[in-house]
């Protein structure tokens, strides 16, 4: 008979085991998780299968009262209840979530007989109503749950708690708790992952809410230190006398020169650190392949968040050179992989609306972009959206002006004259 922590492992190994804290996934019963078990993978490993049937057999081997019939939870326990019931030489039935609209209108398939003892069989106790309904179905039936087995439980207490008032004994070969702990001491989870799972475990159905707050605070905490970071070394001047012309033609009368920033190491670690996070909570590490840095002032920051997260980076150009391969992609890219782009600053959005067009076309999907610093015009956020990019940047034009003004960096007087020019740049202005 297989341990609880070996069936864990089998469940890791196979790949029934999902872990995106970004972007959760959704349960039948409408609950968000940053976890998903499906136990359903078994069926394609004949090995693993048989090795988790034979343990729910030694189980029920070892269960005193008689059974008569072996019945599975919705379509996702069939599979269990056939091997089962096969090898038990039992009847088997399962039961739908609800009764068809067409036929017999059933909702057991097979046979329930009046005063028969039904063995319960699922694949997972979660949050989901199958074993509930079933409970139900049965006992209409004229049947009696006397036992209910399960390959997984995500220890939430729902399932469990329904049973027990119902008085059915319950058995789950492995659980969430065992699982987290065998994947932490395995290395194929962090301790952070196993974190936030475990928040989860406490009150799955407010969890997301909290996650999602938690992200905005955390967001809202970097914009100023990101600001601060931009102010002390001295990358953002204000010039009332000094116009300053951007590559995209726009002529303002601030400049953003993030490139400064490969010069302090300090600083320059906190903002790669600072994307790191919102990969990890936002995008959700999951849904990127590769990292692209926008030629050339992107570069440099892609390459060392590549570096931080180990995954393949390449730069993208606005032209092709006309010697070599002529190319605006340096670096290698294959069909389908999600490219996350990385650029230091966003005023139009052109350069990253260009470099995104560049890699569809080379069969990359880009859904997301990264920024240091954005000066927040309608023009860019418009023109990305068309584009279905996705941005989220580290800082903006509005939160740098308030630190500035702040700390005393710029006057009043600076300060409207900027929110002036943004005034105008929202008029389509291309100038003071």
């Amino acid at each position: 008979m297989l341990t609880p922590e070996e069936v864990a492992g089998i469940l890791l190994d196979i790949g029934a085991v999902s872990l995106n804290p970004a972007n959760p996934f959704m349960y039948a019963s409408g609950i968000l998780s940053p976890v998903y078990i499906d136990c359903r993978l078994l069926g394609s490993f004949p090995n693993e299968r048989k090795s988790i049937i034979n343990t729910l057999i030694e189980n029920i081997n070892n269960f005193c009262e008689k059974i008569d019939v072996i019945v599975g939870t919705s379509s996702s326990s069939i599979l269990l209840a056939t091997h089962i019931a096969q090898y038990l030489k039992l009847p088997m039935a399962y039961v739908r979530t609800s009764a068809k609209s067409h036929g017999k209108e059933k909702q057991i398939e097979g046979i329930v007989k009046e005063g028969s003892n039904a063995l319960l069989i699922s694949d997972i106790m979660s949050t989901e109503q199958d074993i509930p309904i079933s409970v139900k179905a049965i006992n209409n039936s004229g049947g009696k749950v006397v036992y209910c087995l399960t390959i997984f439980n995500n220890n939430l207490g729902y399932i469990e708690r329904f049973l027990q008032k119902e008085k059915i004994p319950f058995y789950n070969l492995t659980c969430l708790k065992v699982l987290l702990a065998y994947a932490w001491q395995k290395g194929k989870i962090s301790i952070d992952e196993k974190a936030i799972v475990e928040e989860w475990m406490i009150d799955p159905e407010d969890w997301d809410n909290v996650r999602r707050d938690r992200i905005v605070q955390m967001l809202e905490k970097s914009k100023r230190e990101i600001a601060e970071i931009l102010l002390k070394i001295k990358s953002v001047t204000i010039s009332s006398k000094r116009i300053y012309k951007y590559s995209s033609g726009i002529l303002s009368p601030i400049y953003t020169d993030n490139r400064l920033l490969i010069s302090y190491p300090e600083e320059w670690e906190y903002v790669i650190n600072s994307f790191v996070n919102v990969i990890v909570n936002e995008i959700g590490i999951q849904n990127v392949d590769v990292i692209g840095g926008v030629a050339t002032a992107g570069i440099p920051h892609a390459a060392y968040l590549a570096e931080k997260l180990g995954l393949p980076m390449v730069y993208i150009k606005s032209t092709a050179e006309e010697y070599g391969k002529h190319s605006k992609i340096e670096g290698h890219i294959n069909q389908g992989e999600k490219v996350l782009l990385i650029e230091d600053l966003i005023s139009t959005g052109s350069s990253v609306i260009s470099a995104a067009k560049v890699l569809k076309e080379a069969g990359a999907k880009v859904d997301w972009c990264l920024a240091i610093f954005n000066y927040s015009l309608k023009k860019s956020k418009i023109a990305l959206e068309q584009e279905n990019i996705k941005l989220i940047t580290l800082s903006d034009l509005s939160t740098l002006l308030d630190v500035a003004l702040h700390t005393a960096v710029i006057t009043p007087i600076e300060r409207d004259l900027v929110l002036e020019w943004k005034k105008d740049m929202e008029n389509d202005a291309k100038s003071l």
